[in-house]
């Protein structure tokens, strides 16, 4: 399908595993645009100083978890940041495994130069759908990260296999 059409970029003859995948990466570059405007940060490094930013995440695992990364990327991720002088780690008070982030000064002063750029895109794609299309989204997003939990699929393969 063509960058062209006025529909979508997105093609959606594909496989709903495909479609996910083209949304994805069509909103990565759309971000990087964004964060390359302000810093030299990838999108993974960009995540962890969001989510940290952000407060809902704190903890080295609770924001490794957020923002989707494995554990060897987010260790590179992370000690870049420190590096850069972005994000500091503190001792946990009560668990020695995990450590808590936050950012430094600078950290601090180059998310607050980002986050009103990434607001008004949250905004543009929210007003891309009505409350409807909004409530709906949130809900099949909600069902289908419950069905990715699911790995073994042996029992809808036999399913088919009996009703061919």
């Amino acid at each position: 399908m063509g960058k062209n059409n006025a529909v979508s970029a997105i093609d959606l003859e594909l496989s709903l595993p495909f479609q996910i995948a083209q949304l994805n990466s069509a909103l990565n570059v759309q971000v990087k645009s964004i964060i390359s405007r302000h810093c030299d940060l990838n999108i993974a490094q960009w995540r962890i100083l969001h989510l940290v930013g952000w407060g809902v995440a704190n903890t080295s695992s609770t924001v490794r978890k957020a923002a989707g990364i494995d554990k060897s990327q987010f260790s590179k991720c992370l000690q870049h940041l420190i590096n850069q002088g972005l994000i500091e780690l503190q001792d946990h008070p009560t668990d020695g495994r995990q450590h808590l982030l936050r950012h430094t000064a600078r950290g601090a002063q180059l998310y607050a130069g980002i986050v009103p750029e990434i607001n008004a895109r949250k905004a543009h794609l929210m007003a891309s759908l009505d409350d409807d299309q909004q409530a709906a989204l949130f809900a099949a997003i909600k069902a289908l990260a419950h069905a990715a939990e699911k790995t073994d699929f042996s029992d809808a393969l036999q399913a088919l296999v009996d009703h061919s």
